[in-house]
């Protein structure tokens, strides 16, 4: 028994988070198990047997035709989950690959199925628990990969590093990805998603340019290809660039298109995240009426248990625009409208918006005076320390420093604010104040 056995040992091994020397217990030496997880040697039947039966393994083995036939069959899966991003199509589909354990007998196989199988997985929102044992498996076997491979590993690490919030690590995969366009074929889908892909992260690492570059290149795909919805997410990608950058002409120009597309083909789900986006547009130039009404606009297509988020972070925008007018008793009453909104979804959407829990305790507790003011921010700011929220923890460490210093409490309030200059530096992952 040959093939790609060793391999789907070790993903299995790591999926149930068992050590190699429980499993090779009383079956083998573990070191014997290290040569056949590593590919260098094949087990004999009466070793591969007794491990795969402990694993609770059957393993499939298919003629090289079939086994080319499923590659090709999810290969084209992977294609319509990138382009229509129909989470529970994907989800249901999957289930054919999840539900068998396929001995490839081709590695090069076994390499693009994996490959396909980790990005599917991000697709419909896997657990990263969950995803963690094929990162692991992959990134020990990209020696053995062709560009493409090696391009697909770097793309779907580059998006892993992404969802978990590591943009820094995330953009230098992508960059290693990028490296490769050039040294292998790819279809212009591929291309359009890898674009639309490292955008995001440049963005979210500051390099505005960079973003509206690659953002435009999958644009013009997307609009090619009558892809609206694609089309949407770049113009929004496009938009934020602009208005980090202070063009807020150009922003407010690709939030109209954007809104445009979405009116024109009734795609009435992205009008709330549209209205939202300009709605902050208008507040970052200080039109707090006009901010106040995208973001009305935007709460008015936000109704459903599934908009609970969208509805808190729009809820927020409101109270933040009242805020900086000083309008105290419109603060409090919108604070109140979001946690009823968190009572009426239920404790289970709770988990998923708990920063606004404390988002909306700190602004209650500044604009009614509270005593307890110092308290509730200390653990709003110990709570987004713990999810590495380093935005929250800067924002709401300068507020409480600006409260002690108001205060004469010099001392306390030069601890805060050292605490928030800390992130600035590490924000522009600068050491010294020279380089600022």
């Amino acid at each position: 028994m040959g093939g790609s056995i060793g391999l789907i040992i070790k993903q299995e091994r790591l999926n149930r988070n068992i050590k190699q020397t429980v499993l090779a217990k009383g079956i083998c030496s573990t070191s014997y198990l290290s040569k056949i997880e590593s590919n260098s040697t094949i087990p004999s039947e009466d070793v591969a047997q007794p491990l795969l039966k402990r694993l609770n393994l059957m393993l499939e083995e298919i003629p090289l035709e079939e086994e080319n036939k499923v590659i090709e069959d999810l290969y084209a899966l992977y294609k319509s989950a990138i382009l229509s991003r129909d989470q529970e199509m994907v989800r249901e589909r999957l289930q054919q690959y999840t539900s068998r354990k396929i001995n490839f007998t081709n590695l090069k196989n076994f390499y693009s199925y994996n490959l396909y199988m980790f990005r599917l997985m991000l697709i419909i929102n896997e657990e990263v628990l969950q995803i963690y044992p094929i990162y692991q498996v992959l990134i020990k076997m990209e020696a053995d990969f062709d560009d493409k491979q090696r391009f697909l590993l770097n793309l779907n690490l580059g998006i892993y590093n992404y969802l978990i919030a590591e943009y820094c690590t995330a953009l230098e995969k992508l960059e290693d990805a990028l490296k490769l366009v050039n040294y292998s074929s790819f279809e212009e889908w591929e291309l359009a998603d890898f674009h639309n892909v490292i955008s995001l992260s440049y963005f979210k690492c500051n390099e505005y340019f960079n973003a509206i570059n690659h953002s435009s290149k999958s644009l013009k795909y997307y609009k090619d290809n009558l892809l609206f919805e694609r089309a949407i997410d770049s113009y929004i990608v496009t938009g934020m660039a602009y208005k980090n950058m202070k063009n807020y002409q150009e922003a407010e120009k690709n939030y109209n298109l954007a809104k445009k597309l979405a009116m024109d083909y009734k795609l009435t789900q992205y009008k709330g995240m549209l209205y939202q986006n300009l709605g902050s547009l208008q507040a970052i130039q200080e039109n707090h009426e006009k901010a106040i009404e995208y973001y009305t606009l935007s709460l008015s297509y936000k109704e459903g248990p599934q908009q609970v988020e969208g509805y808190m972070i729009t809820t927020l925008s409101i109270v933040k625009e009242y805020s900086k007018q000083n309008d105290h008793q419109r603060v409090l009453s919108w604070c109140e409208a979001g946690f009823s909104k968190m009572d009426e979804a239920g404790i289970q959407q709770k988990s998923n918006i708990k920063s606004y829990i404390h988002h909306f305790h700190i602004y209650q507790a500044l604009h009614n005076n509270s005593d307890e003011f110092e308290a509730i921010v200390k653990k709003g700011i110990n709570y987004f320390e713990k999810v590495h929220d380093d935005r929250h923890v800067q924002k709401y460490s300068i507020l409480l420093a600006d409260y002690y210093y108001r205060n004469s409490r010099f001392k306390a309030a030069n601890l805060y604010y050292q605490k928030a200059n800390e992130i600035l530096f590490r924000k522009k992952s600068i050491t010294k104040w020279e380089d600022l």
